[in-house]
């Protein structure tokens, strides 16, 4: 090949690529043809490609080193790299010029934004309109986090935690709840709410702006666009839980659309359903594609997912960290199975979040809350808090503590013929289930 004629692809090395966000961005570059390379010391379980983790000597040429707020500035490669003058960029702004092309739809919101992004992607894949689509999780769909499609659209999670999200300017947004979180990067919550606010001042086209009307932080904001919950415009007048699955009722500009089912339970996944029927139909989808889309979507990966069931303990697992999200799926489980007994096993993640947010009703619903050691997410232990003292906070009689150590082997000795088990957090307690299933 006449060596003028040859296309020189860009190379992207991603400093910490096993990680959710970063890999859904490797995903999405590989399959445009890109380059791909990167590192991480856990490994990279969210990745297809599992060659695309090495350890090389970085080349400057053509090279963009990646990196994300999870990485600190004495990270050796991010050192050698700065010194030598790599080209550097942070996944929030790799992500913001990968939107520019697309017709870009962000999903935030401290609540529900997995959920939500996911089921949208489906939605637009099931319609034939072939999306590119970044996920904070791995969509059992698509067994992935994140993909390249050549369709008009882009389907971002659009993550508050460390305000990256105000690097975007999306054409359309949906924004599922704001409530006190991540405090550790926003100080107070007067400023997350500012930043949410910002978020909305800069969405493109107020018509394909989603927000809960039912959040009284949104309701007082009143941004621009359509409001959906029970308080909507895009108003929810029925919802139901059966078993596994929600149904709603909903109307919206004088129509009503009757009976929507969801495999998905618990209302707040009912409203997150909402808010993607909504902007489905206001992207002109037809409404029985959305139906249909809805009763073919399987769900995320750690999104109250069904580990398994032997000895009559079914066993889920779900990513809750926050107290609201704790009791949201406690709830939706209790309303499922109903008088069996229900216990939560889980792991506190960061002690700046346990420092900061009230637990004290979180786990109510649970007939039993087994309490282990706190996941620190990479936060220096604070004097005085770990899991035992957490669980002896709550002051609830329902709650004991178990060191992570002794899980394995005290669990099976606790639980029951009957009994419906989640483990939850953010941390690596998914791990503990799976263990479980083997023992049990």
């Amino acid at each position: 090949m006449n060596k003028k004629n040859t296309i020189i692809k860009q190379r992207y090395h991603f400093l910490g690529i096993g990680g959710i966000g970063m890999s859904a961005l490797a995903h999405i570059l590989h399959e445009k043809g890109e380059e791909i390379s990167g590192s991480d010391p856990k490994g990279a379980p969210y990745l297809f490609d599992k060659k695309m983790v090495c350890t090389h000597k970085l080349s400057r040429k053509n090279t963009t080193i990646v990196y994300s707020s999870a990485i600190v500035q004495d990270h050796p490669e991010l050192v050698f790299a700065r010194e030598r003058g790599f080209f550097l960029m942070h996944r929030s702004d790799l992500l913001r010029d990968l939107l520019q092309d697309k017709f870009a739809l962000l999903v935030t919101g401290t609540h529900g934004k997995t959920t939500t992004s996911a089921l949208l992607s489906w939605v637009l894949q099931f319609a034939g309109l072939r999306p590119t689509y970044a996920i904070g999780g791995v969509m059992r769909n698509f067994n992935k986090n994140g993909g390249f499609g050549s369709g008009p659209y882009f389907v971002a999670e659009a993550d508050e935690s460390d305000g990256s999200f105000l690097n975007y300017f999306g054409n359309g947004a949906i924004i599922t709840n704001v409530e006190k979180e991540h405090l550790e990067y926003w100080g107070t919550e007067a400023k997350l709410v500012e930043g949410f606010t910002k978020f909305v001042h800069q969405v493109k086209n107020s018509n394909f702006l989603f927000w809960c009307g039912d959040d009284p932080i949104l309701e007082r904001l009143n941004p621009p666009g359509i409001s959906y919950g029970r308080k909507g415009a895009f108003c929810m007048k029925m919802w139901k839980q059966e078993g596994m699955k929600g149904i709603f009722t909903a109307t919206f500009n004088g129509k009503i659309y009757k009976h929507v089912e969801l495999p998905l339970i618990g209302e707040e996944n009912g409203l997150n359903g909402l808010a993607v029927f909504g902007m489905a139909l206001q992207l002109g989808i037809d409404e029985q594609e959305i139906r249909k889309a809805f009763l073919a979507y399987k769900g995320v990966k750690r999104r109250l997912e069904k580990v398994g069931e032997l000895n009559r303990i079914v066993l889920y697992d779900d990513y809750a960290h926050h107290p609201t999200e704790i009791r949201s799926a406690l709830l939706a489980l209790k309303r499922a199975y109903g008088d069996r007994r229900l216990v939560v096993v889980f792991q506190p993640h960061r002690y700046t979040r346990i420092k900061t947010l009230d637990f004290s009703d979180a786990f109510s619903v649970a007939d039993l809350a087994i309490i282990t050691d706190i996941y620190s997410a990479g936060e220096k232990p604070l004097k005085g808090l770990n899991g035992s003292a957490f669980s002896k906070s709550l002051k609830a009689d329902n709650t004991i503590y178990l060191s992570k150590a002794n899980l394995l082997s005290l669990l099976p000795k606790i639980l029951i013929s009957g009994d419906v088990v989640m483990t939850a957090g953010a941390g690596d307690i998914f791990e503990v289930g799976v263990q479980l299933m083997k023992v049990l």
